[in-house]
């Protein structure tokens, strides 16, 4: 049965026509990323290692989440306690960094990941997640901006945070 009343050219099932151009482009994309996997994989992957490596020895409390092997190549994904991600975010991108907080299907609900609690983050700090999303046109110095700037925008942040304050007040905090 039709979801919707289409013409004969595609059998009655759909309307419209099937996008010629978008079909090759999106072949020739696919011819192009099995050419240059490898190399891409081999540029982005040492950029991701080192800012899941760093980022724990820059700021405290940070949780990083994924497999620490089995990941995509360009994927960075961490949690920082006390702060919501969200914050995070929009002084990143003031900065002229763009990173996301959480996936695209849950950005407009400002609440804890489901993957992260599913893979036993608690909702606590699950609310301070971040995910870095490298690509082959990143370099070592996006990296070093990144792990620069980060820190003083987690500063600025929990001096704000009423669950900071409360946590450096008792045996948890330093």
């Amino acid at each position: 049965m039709p979801l919707l009343d289409g013409g004969v050219q595609e059998g009655g099932r759909r309307a419209g026509t099937e996008d010629t151009p978008a079909i090759v482009g999106l072949g020739k994309a696919a011819e192009l990323a099995r050419l240059n996997m490898k190399s891409w994989m081999g540029q982005m992957t040492p950029l991701r290692d080192r800012l899941l490596k760093e980022l724990p020895a820059r700021i405290d409390h940070v949780t990083v989440t994924g497999h620490p092997q089995n990941r995509l190549p360009g994927s960075a994904s961490f949690c920082v306690r006390f702060i919501e991600g969200e914050s995070m975010l929009m002084l990143l991108n003031s900065q002229g960094i763009a990173v996301a907080s959480g996936s695209a299907c849950t950005s407009r609900a400002l609440k804890a990941s489901h993957v992260l609690i599913a893979m036993g983050v608690s909702h606590e700090i699950a609310q301070g997640s971040i995910v870095c999303s490298l690509g082959v046109e990143n370099t070592k110095e996006d990296v070093d901006y990144f792990l620069e700037t980060l820190p003083s925008i987690v500063d600025r942040l929990r001096q704000m945070s009423p669950l900071y304050a409360r946590f450096t007040k008792t045996k948890g905090g330093k």
